[in-house]
């Protein structure tokens, strides 16, 4: 009798658009279960690194002001091909500043309810649990997932990273990893850590010759050109 109940459930909830809702859901759990027991990093404060194409173009920083206290010459940290759309869709999922986890931890439990009462409140009188039709409305589901998730991530959004107002002097005298092939005294880009999305700054050398991945430090920054001055950043002697 037990075991016809709990299979009467089981197949309520995995049948139509509620299986993929479920099969995430439960990853989820799972995966929170193991990071609660020491056996994962939740990661609530690593960057997102997406490698960036290397671009042997003129300088892409912009100047967002005539002083240079309040300006900054830098780009979010995204992948080129992503473009501006992708970067304002993340902005608009909250994703810029919400940890990937946290907000798809929230999506999945939000995408799953929806499913639910999508599904046994209104789809079941009207489809058939066929593939086709499941899929159609997984993703009308999944539509509504995000709209809700973006709302319920609102005031993480606001409170996790507190909005950081970068410009050219404070970015003088921290580090950055080169993200091109190598940064010369000709070209070269870098990728400046923040609390939020990372800066993708333009940087120049004195004719050292630095290659992709080493930490450099930054010297000084030309205005002219709108580039960074930078060296190697030496590790410790010990």
């Amino acid at each position: 009798m037990l075991a016809t109940i709990w299979t009467d459930r089981l197949d309520s909830i995995l049948v139509g658009p509620m299986w993929p809702a479920t099969v995430l859901a439960a990853l989820f759990l799972f995966y929170v279960v193991i990071a609660l027991l020491g056996v994962v990093d939740l990661g609530m404060d690593a960057d997102l690194d997406l490698d960036v194409p290397e671009i042997d173009a003129s300088d892409l920083g912009a100047d967002l002001s005539p002083d240079l206290a309040g300006e900054v010459t830098g780009e979010p940290m995204h992948s080129d091909w992503l473009g501006g759309t992708g970067a304002a869709t993340l902005k608009v999922m909250n994703l810029d500043r919400v940890p990937l986890v946290v907000w798809l931890s929230v999506f999945s439990v939000l995408f799953w309810v929806i499913s639910f009462v999508m599904w046994f409140q209104f789809d079941i009188r009207r489809y058939e649990p066929t593939i086709l039709t499941s899929a159609l409305l997984t993703i009308r589901n999944g539509v509504l997932g995000v709209i809700a998730t973006k709302i319920f991530t609102w005031p993480m959004h606001r409170m996790l990273v507190p909005p950081t107002e970068f410009h050219a002097s404070t970015l003088v005298g921290g580090t950055a990893v080169i993200e091109t092939r190598q940064a010369d005294s000709d070209f070269g880009r870098a990728k400046f850590a923040t609390d939020a999305a990372p800066l993708l700054i333009s940087v120049r050398t004195e004719g050292e010759i630095i290659p992709k991945g080493g930490r450099v430090v930054v010297l000084n920054y030309d205005r002219a050109n709108k580039t960074y001055l930078v060296r190697a950043d030496d590790p410790p002697k010990i």
